[in-house]
């Protein structure tokens, strides 16, 4: 089977006055297939979210070619992008009157008839995105009235009920207390089982190797590296990227001290 994403020899960054660039990360080359939990590791300013908005189309490549499947990003319309990935971004929603049903139910605009009308399949697959998510218990209340972690919980159930094999998330663990971002990413690891793929940037490391079924590492100097958490452990690719003077990585609690 084709990959869900292929990304050839990727250049990212920007593009500044004056015909210069500011270049984050080159020659990347990843595939990434189906039932993943991929999380994007890095400290402030390694260019995380500037690779995902890429992969998206939203920041244009400074090189390289990204494809979906059997098609070049370049090539896809707006509408095929949607059903074959979700996003899940920091950005707030600050529409005051929508409920977080409401909100969820978009989701299946993609795919509905000109007429607006959802079906019995557009009903059963939100359905099934609401209980694998457990936010039915406040569908019928405004989205703003919501807690944070209760927002971020009815995003991914919009992006399930996009039902697209790809999620990627911009910080999903933003905003959350701690027993919140523990719950949240038990349920996020639950998602890959459904045959979909996340591809995540965090900035919780010790989260992420618990989580996480692969792992890119993105580091100031343009490091691109990735494994699964054992291998980076192992070999001292997290320690490499995280240590500082006062606190280092320890391998054994898997812990920073």
């Amino acid at each position: 089977m084709k990959n869900l994403l292929s990304i050839q020899n990727l250049s990212t960054g920007y593009h500044l006055k004056k015909g210069r660039t500011r270049l984050l990360h080159q020659n990347i080359s990843v595939e990434v297939n189906r039932g993943k939990l991929i999380a994007v590791l890095g400290p402030n300013g390694a260019g995380k979210s500037t690779l995902l908005k890429t992969l998206l189309g939203f920041i244009p490549a400074l090189k390289g070619e990204i494809s979906y499947g059997e098609k070049k990003l370049s090539e896809i319309t707006v509408k095929t992008m949607a059903s074959m990935v979700s996003v899940v971004l920091t950005d707030r929603i600050d529409d005051t009157y929508l409920t977080a049903g409401e909100i969820i139910m978009a989701a299946r605009y993609p795919y509905i008839s000109l007429t607006g009308v959802f079906d019995d399949s557009d009903i059963k697959i939100i359905e099934k995105a609401v209980e694998m998510t457990g936010v039915m218990a406040f569908l019928n209340r405004k989205f703003q009235t919501l807690s944070d972690g209760e927002k971020q919980r009815v995003m991914i159930t919009r992006a399930l009920a996009q039902e697209t094999p790809l999620i990627f998330m911009d910080e999903p663990t933003a905003y959350i207390d701690s027993p919140g971002r523990v719950e949240l990413m038990h349920l996020l690891k639950t998602i890959p089982t459904q045959g979909k793929t996340i591809l995540m940037t965090i900035h919780d490391v010790e989260l992420a190797l618990r989580f996480a079924d692969e792992l890119w590492l993105l580091g100031k100097e343009g490091l691109f590296v990735k494994g699964n958490p054992e291998e980076l452990i192992a070999n001292g690719s997290i320690n490499k990227l995280f240590d500082t003077e006062t606190v280092k990585f320890d391998r054994e609690t898997r812990s920073f001290i």
